[in-house]
């Protein structure tokens, strides 16, 4: 087939697919046409083209098949062109041609694909999903932004890969999860956009997080699992003293792996502060006495937040504090962390006395950033974060990473330890 006869026909048969036509609701006589102008065939109208009489024969080709009749302008034929209109009574000739399956016929197949996904799937986020594609396609609304209707393959690929992601409990790395699901270690790369979007829409706990803050929810990272710690801590693995955090001032890094490998973690009852950091350079030079600090690396996961779990359990009347980020990235952590691990954190250091003396090293918001802050306003929080919230968006900046280099990290002293969330 011509490349030409392919264009016009995928054209007719989409137009057709969205008309009354192919659901049997038309009342008066409509027609679908492709019109020919410089806009839907630019080289039909180049004086200079060679295509000219290339097309010609295509059409006139179709035209003979039954599949189209050609509207020639002024009615002289063989002379310009004005449209090809779709020849109703050979719709099922048209889509033979192409090797193309009507959409109604489409949409009935991946809805059955659905419905078999959600007969057998466990994963609530999953299930949601599905459950909303299926509506959709009842409903006669498009699903295209999440699933190609013609391609089969890519839809049960898409469904399959997102149950596993939510079920998985294994830590690995993106392209280890690749090689085991797909026996290819960038398929999965491909599909993790779209897949993020859906956790997202599907789990507003997830609103606002970035992709790869998602797979590390489900164990799946891009990179190696640390968690930084100093204090006077031991640590033991397998029942056995792996180490004596209190040996290294300046930190130690733990390998957090899945849920089932936290470390045991014995804190100094001494210890009556606990500070989770969000910036490595903030972590390194933070110094406080009786002090346990970690450095989560960002995005705290489930055996990240095991972990601490852990230690609020054995330090239950410990003050904990959270210094991240002043930026929307920073407060959903906080939120999130406080959220999932009920522990009572405080900010500190995220305060609107810390954004105006270092203004100078901040950011601009961008749209994205606006959107985040705007979605965290309508949530629960406690005044002065949300007061900090909206400082930010009426001065319309954020910290810079330069700003984490200057800030000078105040002492506990002058900081309020309420924790009356």
């Amino acid at each position: 087939m011509h490349p030409v006869e392919n264009k016009i026909l995928n054209d007719l048969l989409d137009k057709y697919e969205n008309s009354k036509l192919s659901r049997g609701e038309n009342q008066r006589a409509i027609h679908i046409a492709f019109p020919f102008n410089k806009k839907t065939m630019p080289k039909y109208f180049d004086e200079s083209s060679l295509e000219i009489e290339t097309i010609h024969a295509a059409a006139e080709q179709m035209e003979r098949e039954g599949l189209v009749a050609i509207a020639w302008k002024n009615q002289k034929p063989g002379y310009i062109i004005e449209k090809l209109v779709l020849c109703e009574d050979h719709v099922e000739e048209a889509y033979e041609r192409l090797g193309r399956k009507p959409k109604r016929e489409a949409e009935a197949r991946t809805k059955q694909i659905l419905e078999q996904f959600y007969q057998k799937t466990q994963g609530e986020i999953t299930r949601s999903f599905l459950s909303r594609m299926i509506t959709r396609l009842e409903s006669e609304q498009s699903v295209k932004e999440y699933l190609d209707i013609m391609d089969h393959r890519k839809t049960e690929q898409l469904i399959d890969t997102l149950d596993k992601v939510e079920q998985n409990r294994k830590e690995c790395y993106i392209r280890e999860f690749s090689i085991e699901h797909f026996h290819d270690s960038k398929v999965f790369e491909t599909l993790i956009p779209k897949i993020c979007k859906i956790f997202r829409e599907e789990n507003e706990e997830l609103t606002g997080f970035e992709n790869e803050e998602i797979l590390a929810e489900y164990q799946i990272y891009k990179t190696p699992g640390y968690v930084y710690m100093k204090g006077n801590v031991q640590i033991y693995s397998a029942g056995k003293q792996a180490a004596d955090i209190s040996a290294f001032p300046e930190g130690i890094a733990v390998a957090v792996g899945s849920e089932e490998d936290v470390p045991d973690i014995c804190p100094d009852q001494t210890i009556d502060k606990v500070f989770t950091i969000e910036n490595l350079t903030s972590f390194y030079r933070f110094k406080q006495e009786h002090s346990l600090v970690i450095y989560l690396g960002g995005y705290h996961n489930r055996s990240r937040r095991n972990l601490l779990m852990q230690i609020y359990q054995k330090l239950p009347d410990a003050q904990y504090y959270h210094f991240g980020d002043l930026d929307a990235g920073g407060f959903y952590i906080l939120e999130h962390l406080k959220r999932k691990t009920g522990i009572p954190f405080q900010m500190f250091q995220m305060d609107i006395e810390t954004l105006k003396k270092y203004e100078g090293y901040a950011k601009p918001l961008t749209e994205n950033d606006k959107k985040r802050l705007m979605q965290l306003e309508k949530m629960e929080l406690p005044d002065e974060e949300r007061k900090l919230i909206t400082y930010m968006l009426q001065k319309r900046n954020k910290a810079g990473t330069g700003m984490y280099f200057r800030i000078p990290v105040r002492s506990i002293n002058h900081v309020e330890t309420k924790t009356d969330f």
